[in-house]
């Protein structure tokens, strides 16, 4: 199974994209933006321009589907896609090229199959794309003028972006013919599921924190002392802090979470030494910082209340992940398919 594919909303149309790998409930659906509207991306979409056309060169293709070439011209134009809407780079290996021809391979292959059977036309998946951009995507760009601009910037043109959104729409037809038996998720599945994972309910231990930068580390272990012989942290914090964003507070930073993504690795290693009361001082990158761990919070557990929404989505969009795949799958193996980037 190549990965859950998962679709959103777009101004009441449908966009899919494929997770490389099962969405954590910690952060269930890392969707992306895109100037204010959640833009899907499927890194296994063919919707490019030309995707699907017989071949008329002499370069071989990257694989054959049911006598259409997919074209490394093609590929790379998929990557930038994606990594317009995604918003980041995609790795550039020879396994990760691998793994989008089998993403294109087999998008190419259910996009084959839906039109057969006839779930949509090519004509309504265009029109609905069109849709999807002349009423979301451009009155959040300033216009048609704006969003091509945006777009030749990326090395995306107005024609591709069409194209991808057409695809889509076809995508969403076959996934709700895939999906339509899956049923709603019970409590009872979203109770068992959070008893069984506490892991991913469970939040960062909380630490409530002053700090006093000077340039030097003679004036911070001069502070230090002062503190420790009962000077007050905010009267020497509005004296000498250098920090003219906490100046005014008298050093107060308040409560943060005691973990690396909001503390500096200096910082956290030395709050971690102390207990609620105690001065500790490290070295940061204005000077030196003179901290005060005023108190901490445990880790708290949300209650089930709070997160069965949360878990119920979840657990549904993997379910309906999982019906698509072994419906795709299916379809793929009846598709003529030759593969030969491998």
């Amino acid at each position: 199974m190549i990965g859950p594919k998962h679709f959103c909303n777009i101004g009441g149309a449908e966009c899919s994209r494929i997770n490389k790998g099962r969405c954590s409930m910690a952060n269930p659906q890392r969707l992306s933006k895109f100037i204010g509207a959640t833009l899907v991306v499927s890194l296994g979409t063919a919707a490019l321009a030309g995707c699907g056309q017989s071949s008329t060169t002499a370069a071989k293709p990257l694989a054959v589907v049911n006598g259409a070439d997919i074209t490394n011209s093609q590929l790379n134009t998929m990557v930038r896609m994606t990594e317009l809407f995604n918003g980041s780079t995609l790795p550039n290996t020879h396994a990760e090229k691998v793994n989008e021809v089998k993403y294109l391979v087999q998008e190419k292959s259910v996009e084959d199959w839906a039109l057969a059977h006839h779930l949509i036309t090519q004509a309504q998946a265009k029109a609905s794309a069109t849709s999807v951009i002349t009423k979301s995507i451009e009155p959040q760009v300033g216009g048609k003028t704006g969003l091509e601009k945006m777009l030749k910037s990326k090395g995306v043109t107005y024609q591709q972006l069409t194209d991808y959104l057409t695809e889509q729409m076809i995508l969403q037809q076959a996934y709700n013919q895939a999906t339509k038996n899956v049923k709603p998720i019970s409590t009872a599945a979203a109770e068992a599921f959070y008893k069984a994972n506490p892991q991913y309910f469970t939040g960062t231990p909380q630490v409530e924190l002053r700090e006093i930068t000077v340039k030097t580390q003679a004036e911070a272990q001069a502070i230090e002392k002062q503190l420790k012989a009962g000077a007050s942290f905010s009267a020497l914090a509005q004296k000498d802090t250098i920090n003219s964003a906490l100046k005014s507070k008298g050093g107060e930073i308040g409560w943060v979470a005691d973990s690396l993504q909001s503390l500096s690795p200096a910082v956290y290693k030395e709050i971690g030494t102390l207990k609620p009361g105690q001065i500790g001082v490290t070295q940061g990158s204005h000077g030196y910082d003179v901290i005060e761990l005023q108190a901490t919070k445990a880790a708290q557990e949300s209650p089930f209340s709070q997160v069965e929404s949360e878990i119920k989505s979840n657990l549904l969009q993997t379910a309906q992940g999982n019906a698509y795949q072994t419906f795709a799958g299916k379809i793929e193996k009846q598709a003529k398919v030759t593969i030969y980037f491998k």
